[in-house]
């Protein structure tokens, strides 16, 4: 895992770095990502541990930012509540919600998108170094979000008869 500054992280700093870090989503501009992140960045979520996806570096960074919009097009971000520090580490942690349609394809496996719904939040946890982020550990409901989507049933009444 990339190692943080030991020190605490501006909050000013923070606040706009992370309105960047959403602008670059909510426009769908993944060549916005190698000015916020460090060159060895790790990204750790839900999605990445679940496939097994090892995301590290400006350029993985930024295509997982093409690999989530292209199955979510109209996929919109906020930020729900104030950032939290560390004092005695450069990590500060975000709450968001993210809502939008899956209409696109998810590429890999290539599975088309529902046209289904999703309504769901979760926090992200930012490391930093140098003024950008090393690390990210995202933390949200992946099972919920595929039930919202369509991709997962799970057990059903009509299953269990």
């Amino acid at each position: 895992m990339p190692k943080a500054d030991i020190t605490s992280v501006d909050p000013a700093f923070a606040v706009r770095w992370y309105d960047e870090w959403i602008e670059a989503w909510n426009k769908r501009r993944p060549e916005m990502i190698p000015a916020l992140v460090t060159e060895d960045f790790l990204l750790d979520s839900p999605t990445t541990r679940h496939t097994g996806w090892h995301v590290q570096g400006q350029a993985a960074a930024a295509g997982y930012l093409r690999y989530v919009v292209t199955a979510y097009p109209d996929l919109r971000w906020e930020v729900t509540a104030p950032p939290m520090f560390r004092s005695d580490l450069a990590r500060v942690a975000f709450s968001w919600r993210g809502t939008g349609h899956f209409s696109g394809v998810l590429d890999p496996p290539g599975v088309p998108g529902t046209g289904h719904p999703f309504d769901f939040s979760g926090l992200e946890v930012f490391d930093f170094r140098d003024g950008r982020a090393c690390y990210l550990n995202a933390s949200y409901d992946l099972l919920g979000l595929m039930k919202q989507t369509g991709l997962y049933q799970g057990a059903t009444k009509a299953a269990r008869s």
